[in-house]
């Protein structure tokens, strides 16, 4: 059976985004890129600077095919998850 699942903000409005582009993320310790949301291919932790920050956080344990729920601008090199694209 299928079964919709609706992502909501704060107000509980449904949040709709569809990118029209990905780009594949080489982790840099330093460097940004277009703000989007973060695909992982192959799972492990992700540390990732969301766009409204100035530092890194690390998500753990994502799951490999998975979106972070969050906009990024920056992956760090101690990432172990891999094959990631921004999706914007």
């Amino acid at each position: 059976m299928y079964k919709e699942t609706l992502i909501v903000n704060n107000n509980g409005k449904p949040i709709l985004f569809v990118p029209e582009r990905a780009v594949a993320v080489t982790p840099h310790d330093t460097d940004t890129f277009q703000e989007g949301l973060l695909f992982v291919g192959v799972g492990g932790d992700v540390k990732a600077m969301p766009a409204g920050n100035t530092d890194f956080v690390t998500f753990k344990n994502v799951t490999s095919g998975s979106f972070l729920p969050i906009q990024v601008k920056a992956v760090h090199t101690d990432t172990t998850a891999t094959n990631m694209l921004v999706c914007y």
